[in-house]
């Protein structure tokens, strides 16, 4: 009996690492779904400025929400594999984190349960899309996972040194992106629940460790960094009203929830464990919900399913041992499949594809030019990495105009995207009085709507580009 359980625990971890292989491959073999993200063109375009010694007089640390760690390796797949490379380097990362997830889980609850987990995180839309995208959050989201299963190595083997790599590989995630640092509050949970009377001097040592390392990276850099307060903080402008926030907060986080809390229910004599990691799936959701702020929902949901998802593995494993639910257990990875397809389909697709607008420019620009864009750093991207223009600041948007001091008529391009933020009417009849802008390219994207409902419904993107013919 012995020997059947082992053979049926070791086909139960080689099917969760199947799946997470098959997750890996697609993820790669789909990389080039849309054209570049609002974000991905800023970190890449830093990243390069970064690698060309720039990084301090472009002052990027005075409003980043991390350090120079991912734009770096952004810039450095791009330079490999263009737009593509970047984002491969960003699924490196959330492969790792799904590993650690799985591992983590494994250590918990044993094999059935990762397996579960394996293939329930894989359904996952949110986690799918961010996979994919060369922000930030990957290399955080493999730094809180890392953290994640080191912690359980810790309770598995009682050996200090899985304390030393929860605290760095959290002070990694912390450098990709600041507000990382919210996850704390799980990783002090999970050590809390684990390792009960060794709890207060493993938190000691881990906080001793990740400030060491920390400080080291702050106090050279304290000038830049002191600037960042207000910057991370949520913008007024920014904040949405109750209805769409609510509304966001359970298409993202609802079910995974309602799942998470079944495998709660039936976590019995591991309660308190499964309330520790019930309650980082809420984290991010209830952050949201108290500071009205909806923008970054569908990523920062994605952190709390590293704790959240393993207790859906221990759900769905109960059920499916049980054997008379076996219909239940079908119709939820039915609904799963149904809503992350519909999820991951949306996410990809909700900022328009500019690649045929910005070929237009790099071939036409020439260096030296100032351009008005209104949604500037997926141009920029493409423009500064083909040297097309000098230096990123040669593409002024809404919010840097004032500070360019330029007339509108003495700029030599004009781009107009129908995509927040879009340039106020007043800027429109500007453009218009110059009597020199000519309309010499436009074209069409679409992009999803999340309408919250379960359809695909689209809408459609005009571009045009403007060129000021007193320069030819």
């Amino acid at each position: 009996m012995g020997k059947l359980n082992a053979l049926i625990a070791r086909r139960y971890m080689m099917a969760a690492w199947l799946i997470v292989g098959l997750w890996f491959i697609f993820c790669i073999a789909t990389l080039d779904y849309n054209g570049p993200f609002f974000d991905e063109g800023i970190y890449i375009t830093a990243g390069q400025r970064g690698l060309q010694g720039y990084a301090a007089s472009d002052n990027y640390l005075s409003w980043f929400a991390g350090s120079m760690l991912w734009p770096t390796f952004a810039a450095l797949g791009y330079n490999a594999g263009g737009l593509i490379g970047a984002r491969a380097v960003a699924t490196i990362f959330a492969t790792i984190a799904f590993i650690a997830t799985v591992l983590a889980t494994y250590n918990l609850f044993g094999q059935a349960v990762a397996f579960w987990t394996a293939l329930t995180l894989a359904l996952s839309g949110p986690f799918l899309a961010l996979a994919r995208l060369a922000v930030y959050d990957p290399p955080a989201l493999a730094g809180i996972a890392v953290s994640f299963w080191a912690i359980t190595m810790l309770h598995k083997g009682d050996h200090r040194a899985w304390l030393l790599l929860a605290a760095l590989a959290y002070v990694f995630a912390l450098f990709s992106k600041y507000p990382t640092g919210l996850m704390l509050l799980s990783l002090i949970g999970l050590t809390l629940t684990l390792r009960r009377g060794k709890a207060v001097m493993d938190i000691a040592l881990f906080g001793f460790t990740a400030v060491a390392v920390l400080l080291i990276f702050y106090i050279p850099l304290r000038a830049p960094l002191s600037q960042l307060g207000t910057r991370l903080a949520p913008q007024e402008i920014l904040r949405q009203p109750s209805l769409v926030l609510t509304s966001s907060v359970l298409y993202f986080g609802g079910l995974p929830f309602v799942l998470a809390f079944l495998g709660w229910l039936m976590a019995k004599e591991r309660r308190l464990l499964a309330t520790v990691l019930l309650l980082s799936l809420a984290l991010w959701p209830v952050y949201h919900l108290w500071q009205a702020f909806v923008v970054g929902l569908s990523k920062h949901v994605v952190f709390g399913f590293l704790f959240g998802y393993p207790l859906i593995g221990l759900g769905l494993s109960t059920l499916w041992q049980r054997g008379r639910h076996l219909g239940a257990v079908i119709a939820i990875c039915s609904a799963l499949t149904m809503v992350g397809a519909i999820q991951w389909q949306q996410l990809d697709h909700i900022w328009p594809d500019v690649r045929t607008a910005a070929a237009y420019l790099t071939a036409h620009v020439q260096p030296g030019d100032k351009l008005l864009i209104n949604d500037s750093w997926p141009y920029t991207m493409y423009l500064y990495m083909t040297g097309r223009i000098r230096q990123p600041q040669d593409v002024i948007d809404i919010y840097s105009r004032e500070e360019a001091g330029m007339e509108l008529c003495d700029y030599h391009w004009f781009v107009e995207s129908e995509y927040t933020p879009q340039w106020p009417p007043d800027v429109l009849r500007e453009l218009q009085q110059c009597g020199t802008f000519r309309k010499v390219f436009s074209t069409l994207s679409t992009v999803s709507v999340l309408n919250f409902s379960f359809d695909y419904a689209t809408a459609p993107v005009g571009i045009a580009i403007w060129r000021n013919h007193s320069w030819e």
